[in-house]
């Protein structure tokens, strides 16, 4: 069976969006984590918490470019 390209699109978005948002619980669990320890340390302060932000629309949309390239790519 042969998917439309439209069917491809829709796929390599969704791929790209739920790589996107397992790579941020990742680095999310990770900081906390670390951040968390140096905090117990005594070596960083309570408030400074390093900030991550959730994939946008944008990065998911270039991550999709990335993924479709590697598939074209001869």
């Amino acid at each position: 069976m042969t998917k439309s390209p439209f069917e491809i699109r829709a796929e390599l978005l969704k791929l790209s969006q739920e790589h996107l948002e397992k790579q941020y619980i990742a680095n999310l669990k990770f900081t906390t984590e670390a951040y968390m320890k140096m905090v117990e340390a005594g070596t960083a302060a309570a408030d400074s918490m390093p900030k991550l932000s959730f994939p946008t629309t944008k990065e998911i949309l270039d991550q999709a470019q990335e993924f479709y390239a590697f598939v074209t790519k001869k």
